[in-house]
């Protein structure tokens, strides 16, 4: 589904991603963690186009981004969900999750409208249709972006630190969506600092430093039994604090 290959990026004399490859197969759900400046969310925004490449090669589901007219093929393909919700002040909920589907898709409005309906069930928000984004908490507002993403009908979601803008007791209900969307083979990759989520929802971690993937595997090993020092460094800043087992990283020492 996605095919990275040696890409590079630079602002400046500035090297933000260096040589990075990834294949990612359909229905993959990929939890890619790392200190901020290492990298992540400038690589996510690279797979939907809104940031461009310097070297190296982006397909998505056989679309190369660097063809522009394939790249608007991808970037219908590619939903992505920001850290901050991003949804229109002015417009209701409901026109919020319907409006790129009139002006993009170019639905009618009854199939605009059905299909807004149902993932706003979906999220559990069905009675928020006519509120404005002010009236709702973080946690709902969040859920309208994602709800808003998968009307486009996407076959990968991007996920850029989803809930790190959330109060913590509103984190869980925007959680509970992704676990949804992954147990149904929703091809995703998460940038997340949500160990749990990363741990027990995830197919594969990615850990990124210094523009680089410094380690890619299973959660059990990258998270539980990590080798790189790098890694334990940074779980061990963090304080795995959802670590299921009380025992230390291997190589950390308890603080």
């Amino acid at each position: 589904m996605i095919e990275v290959k040696g890409v590079s990026k630079s602002y400046g004399a500035h090297e933000v991603l260096r040589q990075v490859s990834l294949e990612v197969e359909p229905g993959q759900v990929v939890a890619i963690i790392g200190p901020s400046g290492s990298g992540k969310s400038t690589f996510l925004r690279m797979l939907n186009g809104l940031e461009g490449f310097n070297g190296g090669s982006i397909r998505i589901d056989g679309h190369d981004l660097s063809v522009p007219r394939e790249l608007q093929q991808v970037r219908r393909q590619v939903g992505m969900v920001f850290q901050q919700f991003n949804l229109f002040p002015h417009l209701t909920v409901g026109r919020n999750v319907t409006i790129a589907q009139r002006l993009v898709l170019k639905e009618s409005k009854a199939a605009a409208e059905k299909r807004a309906r149902r993932l706003l069930d979906r999220v559990e928000l069905s009675e928020k249709w006519g509120s404005y984004p002010s009236q709702l908490s973080g946690g709902q507002q969040q859920r309208v972006a994602i709800a808003r993403a998968l009307a486009m009908e996407p076959k990968v979601m991007l996920f850029d630190e989803a809930t790190s803008a959330l109060d913590p007791e509103l984190v869980g209900e925007v959680l509970d969506v992704m676990r949804s969307l992954a147990s149904e083979g929703m091809t995703m990759l998460v940038v997340t600092h949500e160990m749990g989520f990363a741990r027990n929802v995830a197919d594969r971690v990615l850990f990124m430093d210094g523009g680089r993937i410094v380690a890619d595997g299973p959660p059990g090993r990258l998270l539980d039994n990590p080798e790189d020092e790098r890694l334990i460094q940074f779980l061990r800043r963090i304080g795995n604090h959802e670590r299921s087992d009380p025992t230390p990283v291997s190589g950390a020492q308890p603080a």
